[in-house]
């Protein structure tokens, strides 16, 4: 058997597996073990953590682009 048509025997193979991997239901899942009155207690606790209300508040930057000083900035052409 030549190194070729091993090497695509392998991968014929390897592609089997994966397809048949794939393609059942998959792991079966576990059921939620929270009721609807405790996870309604979460979801307004969360709320009330973060209120729609008052977003973030965005940044402003304390410095500003370029050299220090007594330095020549870099994005600044050189003149001649």
């Amino acid at each position: 058997m030549s190194a070729q048509s091993k090497t695509e025997a392998l991968q014929a193979e390897g592609t089997r597996e994966f397809e048949d991997a794939i393609s059942g239901k998959g792991p079966k899942m576990p059921k939620s073990t929270m009721n609807k009155a405790d996870e309604a207690a979460l979801n307004e606790a969360l709320e009330g953590s973060f209120p729609a209300s008052d977003p973030a508040k965005p940044s402003t930057p304390t410095s500003s682009l370029g050299a220090p000083a007594g330095r020549e900035s870099v994005d600044r052409p050189a003149e001649d």
